[in-house]
């Protein structure tokens, strides 16, 4: 059956936008790598996700603790090739956002807190006053490792309470 003027004109319309989409996920991959990959993780809390000079992976350390609106998570970075801990590693970006349920722009603030443990990086995230019932957040994170000239990015992805 023939398609009328409209229809063809929408159509092309959603042509040209479907298009454009495209091109527009295949620049940013180029250009933003460290947000190319799946930051959804199916996983539940335990997720990690590889940081972007290879070798590398962030992983959550115990669940979360929450307290008065705010929760406190602890993540290491791991060394793929030995499955070892990073320690004395300086995370230089940290970043908490609601990307697992399609709302990036949707941040809280995130805090560095001090760890006694050696390769144990640990977070307070005030996530409650921002979204009021427990949902998953994305906490992601760059790093200056000793020994490697590129900046480690990586993620995980946790269900925290507000």
């Amino acid at each position: 059956m023939p398609l009328c003027g409209r229809e063809k004109i929408m159509r092309n319309v959603i042509m040209r936008l479907l298009k454009t989409a495209l091109a527009g996920a295949a620049l940013s991959a180029t250009w933003f790598p460290a947000f190319a990959a799946d930051t959804m993780k199916m996983g539940g809390a335990m997720s990690s996700m590889t940081g972007t000079t290879t070798g590398y992976r962030f992983e959550l350390v115990g669940q979360p603790k929450t307290s008065a609106g705010k929760s406190s998570v602890s993540v290491r970075i791991v060394r793929a090739a030995d499955k070892m801990p990073v320690v004395g590693a300086v995370i230089i970006q940290s970043r908490a956002d609601m990307g697992p349920m399609g709302m990036a722009t949707m941040t809280a603030p995130i805090k560095a807190l001090p760890s006694t443990v050696p390769g144990v990086y640990s977070f307070e995230v005030a996530n409650g006053p921002v979204w009021n019932k427990p949902d998953r957040w994305e906490l992601s994170f760059s790093a200056k490792v000793q020994g490697e000239t590129q900046t480690v990015h990586g993620a995980v992805v946790v269900t925290l309470s507000p």
